[in-house]
C-alpha cells in the first residue's frame, strides 16, 4: 500500500513538472514575439523624422498599422498590406509618407514637423495566429527662434536730465523648452543680469536676459558674449564692438521699472516678441518675482 502510494505521488510530481515545463516553453515562445524600434526620438520644428519598426520573429503578417496617441485615443495614421497596399489617413496626406513598406519591416516619415506632432506613436503588426504585436515610440519636438543679442545707449536709470547715457545689453530667444541664457563677462562686470520669462502657447517660453553698465566704452575694452543653450541649438553671440546705436531699448527698461509700469512695457515687448516669431497671449515673470498677464 505504501509503495503504491509512493509510486502515485512520484508519478503525479512528474506530471506536474512536465506541465510546468510545457507552460514555460509556451510562455517563452509567445513572449519572444517582439518589435525592434527606437523608444524616444527628437526633432526640431520644421524638420523631418522617420519611425521604423521591425518584427523580430517570422510570423505571418496580414497588415501593418501606424497610430498616434491623441487625448487618450489612438488615431490611425497609415496602414500597409499586400492586398490594399499603402493607405494614408485623410488628415495626414502630404504630412506622412511610407519610408519602407514590407510586412516584417515598416517605416513612416513625418515631414515639416510641427509642435502638434509631439507625442507617442504605435506600429502594430497584425499577425496570424498570434494577433496584434506592437511597438511604442515617443517624439519630442523642439523649437527655438533665431537668438538675438543687442547693445544700445539708453538713458541712465536715475532719469536725471543731465545724466549720461549708459550701455544696455540684452540677449533673448524664444523656444520649447525654454532656452538657457548665460553671459561671458569680464571681471569688471560683477552685477548679475536680470532675466525674464514670458510663457506663450504650446509650452513655448521667451527668455530675455539684460543688464546695464555706466561705461559706454566697455564693449571696446572687454569682449562680452551671450551663450544660448537649447536641445536643438547651442550658440555663442558676441556683442559688436564697433558702434552703439542711439535710442531707447524698451526691454532693458524692465531692469529698473516697477510693476506699475509692467502693462505699458508689455506693449513694447510685444513688438520685440513678434520680431522673434512669437505672439499671442501668455504670462510673464521677471527675476524680481514680478508677474502679470501679457497682452
Amino acid at each position: 500500500m505504501d509503495q503504491s502510494l509512493a509510486r502515485l505521488t512520484e508519478h503525479t510530481a512528474k506530471m506536474m513538472v512536465a506541465c510546468l515545463l510545457l507552460f514555460s516553453v509556451w510562455t517563452v515562445a509567445s513572449g519572444s514575439v517582439q518589435v525592434m524600434h527606437t523608444t524616444v526620438q527628437s526633432v526640431r520644428v520644421g524638420g523631418n523624422i522617420t519611425f521604423s519598426c521591425q518584427l523580430v520573429t517570422k510570423e505571418d503578417v496580414l497588415q501593418v498599422t501606424w497610430q498616434k496617441e491623441t487625448d487618450g485615443a489612438e488615431d490611425n495614421i497609415a496602414t500597409y498590406s499586400t492586398i490594399n497596399g499603402q493607405k494614408i489617413a485623410k488628415g495626414y496626406v502630404g504630412h506622412v509618407s511610407f519610408a519602407h513598406t514590407e510586412l516584417q519591416v515598416s517605416a513612416i516619415s513625418l515631414h515639416a514637423v510641427t509642435l502638434q506632432d509631439e507625442g507617442c506613436y504605435k506600429c502594430i503588426f497584425n499577425t496570424f495566429p498570434l494577433g496584434a504585436v506592437s511597438g511604442r515610440m515617443c517624439l519630442k519636438v523642439y523649437a527655438i527662434s533665431d537668438p538675438k543679442v543687442e547693445a544700445k545707449l539708453i538713458p541712465s536709470p536715475d532719469k536725471a536730465e543731465d545724466s549720461e547715457k549708459v550701455v544696455g545689453m540684452s540677449c533673448s530667444a524664444t523656444g520649447k523648452p525654454a532656452p538657457k541664457i548665460t553671459w561671458h563677462l569680464p571681471s569688471i562686470l560683477q552685477q548679475k543680469p536680470r532675466e525674464y520669462h514670458i510663457k506663450l502657447g504650446n509650452e513655448t517660453v521667451t527668455v530675455i536676459s539684460n543688464f546695464t553698465h555706466a561705461n559706454p566704452k566697455i564693449l571696446q575694452e572687454h569682449p562680452i558674449a551671450c551663450v544660448i543653450q537649447h536641445p536643438s541649438l547651442n550658440v555663442t553671440l558676441v556683442l559688436p564692438t564697433d558702434s552703439l546705436e542711439q535710442g531707447q531699448y524698451e526691454t532693458l527698461l524692465l531692469s529698473w521699472s516697477g510693476e506699475d509700469m509692467a502693462k505699458h512695457l508689455l506693449g513694447q515687448m510685444r513688438k520685440i516678441l513678434r520680431g522673434l516669431g512669437a505672439g499671442g497671449e501668455g504670462t510673464w515673470k521677471s527675476s524680481r518675482g514680478w508677474a502679470g498677464e501679457a497682452w
